[in-house]
């Protein structure tokens, strides 16, 4: 496979920009709301939000295991041209994901106090952060219902739909968001509570536009196919639905793809949590508040790896369906190579602009402390947003053919990792930039063996 050939895949370039535009719109959520929060606001409101980011991240670990399962499942099933039951699939995925969403968000509720006395913060940090997450969790079969949705889009090949609908989203957040987070008229300001409000209802327009165009198109139907259309195999479990229209066996499909992905997010995000109390340490609040900055500019090139993500899982999980795994294998690498290619152009602009970069995602200019720490976190981590890139892109390759365990034994071990050598750089006088420097050997590394255990091909044998 020739460079020429990888960068110039329009199937791939087609599916991948319409995600990264989905993909971004939470982090356009975040930015917009971080702007309006600093400008009303110190950093200690800003590091809240950083903390709660943590626990959007967190919940965003729910939606990978509704997201991966069901873009595997629904993908395999369009792949061998079985639309019955890629509908039925589908629409059991949805039902699901809302159940989920209700059981999380109740969790969500009770434990966000627990959240941010994990993370180290003060009094005043918590007082903003807390409701901001207790109303984000408690919107959760809302928010798991929209990825549900785009994961079915994806299942189909189809990303541009689910774009448009959250690029609609978008723009109801900005308006939302001053007029929640400060208030106007009869409407009080709600301050950083006010911008999870913001991101709910905006979220409600999305999730009412893809189901009502997926039941148009016949994605969403709840009649049971014939048992040989469900089965890929002999072995194949199949199910009926049950109490509430629930078919437990279609679940556990679904969940056997997307538990790994889910349980590797979750662990993830309790390092991060683990993280911000080394950093705190370190560098107090300000330092937090440059985390979250830092963060955000990471962003870019992580919404950018999600976007090849989506790409790799929707093309690998069809070509699996239609029985050609190599071609399968082809598309999951030229995925990655664009990643990379396209990743590496924000790497140039992180080493170049940092400071300007981390100035425009701060709070008041005279927290120059947390912009500081911000700038040196985005100088970094750029030098590791390469292989960051192939180790998203491969995810999602790893997704798309059900075998998601490689992905999730590479990321806890080396999430792991970083809290013994976090405190270990502290102890040993590296500071704040000895965490962040931590942060960015540990992402390579995982990027370098996603890649050698893909390259192996295990997951070409893999049925869901």
């Amino acid at each position: 496979m020739s460079w020429r050939a990888a960068l110039g895949d329009r199937q791939i370039h087609a599916l991948a920009w319409p995600a990264v535009v989905s993909a971004g719109v939470p982090l356009a959520h975040r930015l917009i709301d971080s702007a309006w929060v600093a400008g009303s606001f110190d950093h200690k409101a800003v590091a809240a939000l950083g903390v709660a980011a943590v626990g959007v991240w967190l919940f965003a670990a729910f939606g990978w295991l509704v997201g991966m399962g069901l873009t595997s499942v629904v993908g395999r099933y369009v792949g061998a041209g079985r639309h019955h039951a890629a509908s039925y699939m589908a629409h059991q995925g949805l039902r699901w994901a809302i159940v989920l969403g209700v059981a999380a968000g109740a969790l969500g509720v009770v434990g966000a106090p627990w959240m941010f006395e994990q993370a180290g913060t003060d009094a005043a940090v918590a007082a903003h952060g807390v409701p901001y997450a207790r109303i984000y969790w408690g919107g959760g079969a809302l928010l798991l219902a929209h990825v549900a949705l785009d994961a079915i889009y994806r299942g189909h090949g189809d990303t541009r739909t689910p774009m448009r609908a959250a690029v609609l989203a978008l723009a109801l957040n900005m308006v939302l968001d001053p007029l929640l987070i400060r208030g106007l008229g009869p409407v009080p300001g709600l301050g950083v509570a006010g911008a999870a409000w913001a991101t709910l209802l905006a979220t409600a327009v999305p999730v009412f536009v893809l189901a009502r165009e997926a039941s148009q198109r016949g994605w969403l139907k709840g009649l049971v196919p014939d048992i040989d259309e469900l089965r890929f195999t002999p072995r194949t479990p199949v199910g009926k639905p049950g109490l509430f229209g629930l078919d437990p066996i279609a679940a556990r499909r679904m969940t056997r793809v997307g538990l790994p992905s889910g349980v590797a997010s979750v662990w993830f995000n309790v390092v991060y949590l683990l993280l911000y109390d080394v950093v705190e340490v370190a560098g107090g609040s300000a330092a937090q508040a440059g985390l979250y900055i830092g963060h955000l500019g990471e962003g870019v090139a992580f919404v950018t790896g999600l976007g090849w993500s989506a790409a790799a899982s929707s093309l690998v999980s069809r070509e699996l369906g239609a029985g050609r795994p190599d071609a399968a294998g082809r598309a999951a690498w030229r995925a990655a190579f664009q990643c990379m290619a396209v990743t590496a152009v924000w790497s140039v602009v992180l080493l170049v602009a940092h400071e300007p970069l981390a100035h425009l995602f701060s709070p008041h200019e005279a927290d120059a402390a947390a912009t500081a720490f911000g700038a040196a976190y985005l100088r970094i981590v750029a030098l590791c947003l390469l292989p960051q890139a192939v180790e998203l892109a491969l995810d999602g390759a790893f997704g798309g053919a059900g075998l998601t365990m490689p992905p999730m034994i590479v990321g806890i071990v080396l999430s792991t990792a970083r809290v013994p050598l976090a405190w270990w750089a502290v102890e040993n006088g590296y500071g704040v930039s000895g965490i962040w420097a931590v942060i960015a050997i540990t992402a390579g590394l995982r990027g370098v063996l996603v890649a050698f255990w893909f390259q192996r091909g295990t997951w070409k044998q893999r049925t869901v």
